[in-house]
């Protein structure tokens, strides 16, 4: 004679996966609860990283004198900003380091007018 199966397993079943759904339902943040706020140090680490890539181009020899201006000019500005930001922090001074930062890594970014020429054989 066999045994009935009990209801007790199905049931325990369901109730774990309702409570684990719950529990991963309680790990979801919405999109505007995670917010990153830069400090004086990410910007200095962000301004290295970005004085690099600057040097990079500069050492490739593909950057026109005007150009060349350009990046000297922006590098001086974001350098600037963030040592006033780092010296004396405020809501304002960091405002001002990551625009500074910002317009530094655009002057990078900008595609060379006259892409260098393809010799053929």
């Amino acid at each position: 004679m066999t045994r009935p199966v009990s209801g007790f397993p199905v049931f325990f079943r369901l109730v774990a996966g309702l409570a684990g759904l719950v529990a991963l339902a309680g790990c979801q943040s919405s999109a505007g609860m995670v917010a990153i706020n830069p400090t004086p140090r990410t910007l200095m680490y962000s301004y290295i990283i970005a004085n690099g890539m600057a040097r990079g181009q500069v050492m490739s020899g593909g950057v026109p004198s005007g150009r060349l201006l350009q990046l000297v000019d922006a590098d001086r500005a974001a350098l600037a900003a963030i040592l006033t930001a780092e010296q004396s922090p405020s809501g304002a001074g960091m405002q001002n380091a990551g625009r500074a930062m910002e317009n530094f890594l655009a002057v990078i970014e900008q595609p060379d007018p006259a892409p260098p020429s393809v010799v053929r054989r």
